[in-house]
């Protein structure tokens, strides 16, 4: 009977040294000095000449650059300031960009689940389609972006 308490008492710490070595990986590889370089992006949008007053910008990496996605949601005056994760900035490198503008739901729309009517040619929402490419660099750079 000794020996079974022992064992199951050992299969137990096993188990437990097991979860934490786990778990300290698992946190390890969760570290802010692994998160990418950012720099601030700031600009404003426009569609026919007339300034944007809500929707998204999306930079997404492009070809081989690496980092996650940044998004900046455009202000009532046109403005955008893009944030990565929760964090000011966007990651270095070169992003194909998109943005995302649809007309507001009806609170009966919004319960029915329609999709709303986008106010922008649906080229600029598409990474294969957009022609908007930037390269954000160190420092603060400034994106201005006009859609016809």
């Amino acid at each position: 009977m000794m020996l079974t308490t022992t064992r199951n008492k050992l299969s137990l710490q096993s188990s437990t040294a097991a979860v934490f070595l786990g778990l300290g990986i698992f946190l390890g590889g969760c570290k802010s000095d692994n998160f990418p370089e950012l720099a601030v992006v700031q600009g404003t949008v426009s569609y026919k000449g007339k300034l944007l007053t809500h929707g998204e910008v999306v930079f997404t990496p492009k070809d081989a650059t690496l980092g996650p996605q940044a998004v900046g949601e455009i202000q009532a005056d046109g403005s955008f300031q893009m944030a990565t994760l929760g964090r000011p900035g966007a990651a270095l490198g070169k992003r194909t960009v998109t943005v995302h503008s649809r007309k507001p739901l009806t609170p009966k729309q919004a319960k029915s689940l329609v999709v709303p009517e986008s106010l922008i040619p649906l080229k600029y929402g598409q990474a294969e389609t957009t022609p908007f490419h930037f390269q954000v660099s160190r420092g603060t750079n400034q994106c201005k972006l006009e859609m016809d």
